[in-house]
């Protein structure tokens, strides 16, 4: 009896192996495919500047351009929609909250909106935050909450496209909180929270 039980389970493990194997050979590959592929309609949504008369500044916007894709700014500051991150609203922020035990942050928008984006900022404002996280009002935002550390190793050149680049983006009226009250964490921890939910408030 004990012979047959065993050999029934050196059967199944065989079987189990060779059907995880057969899962493995079937699954999609993954690691044939272009990570730009991944990334399409991330870098596809980034507003061209092709409306830009002075080809000067085309230059530039486009270097401008090329940075927010390939850093990645939507991946924080999108804003969220009821199926994902709403590509049409183009960093108008609210998209993620982080809190940290000094402050709990909302991501920003970006967009030149002069009451609830950059458009109520200097050029140098927009420019002191992504050379060192100095935030108008004087506090610090944390490099693990705004990478600003990375950005601090770009060329005075490539902050001042971002902001041109910046400044040519359309104007999306959408307010994010500032930074509120601290979270109960231990020092140097925070948490990110996504959720698909919009941490700003639409304004009309």
């Amino acid at each position: 009896m004990m012979r047959y039980v065993k050999r029934a389970l050196v059967v199944i493990v065989v079987l189990a192996i060779g059907g995880f194997c057969a899962f493995l050979y079937y699954i999609p590959p993954f690691f044939i495919t272009p990570p730009e592929k991944f990334g399409a309609d991330f870098a596809a949504a980034a507003p061209g500047v092709a409306d830009i008369a002075d080809p000067a500044e085309r230059a530039i916007a486009e270097r401008g351009r090329y940075i927010v894709v390939t850093g990645g700014c939507i991946g924080c500051h999108a804003t969220n929609g009821p199926q994902g991150p709403d590509l049409t609203k183009y960093l108008a922020g609210g998209g993620l909250k982080l809190v940290t035990p000094e402050r709990t942050y909302v991501s920003r928008n970006l967009t030149p909106d002069k009451e609830t984006g950059l458009g109520r900022r200097s050029d140098d404002e927009v420019k002191r935050v992504l050379r060192s996280g100095v935030f108008p009002d004087g506090h610090v935002v944390p490099a693990n909450v705004m990478p600003w550390g990375t950005f601090s190793n770009w060329s005075a050149e490539d902050r001042h496209a971002v902001v041109v680049y910046l400044r040519h983006l359309k104007p999306i009226r959408h307010q994010t909180p500032e930074p509120g009250p601290a979270g109960s964490l231990p020092p140097g921890a925070f948490e990110q929270d996504y959720g698909l939910k919009d941490y700003g408030v639409a304004t009309k």
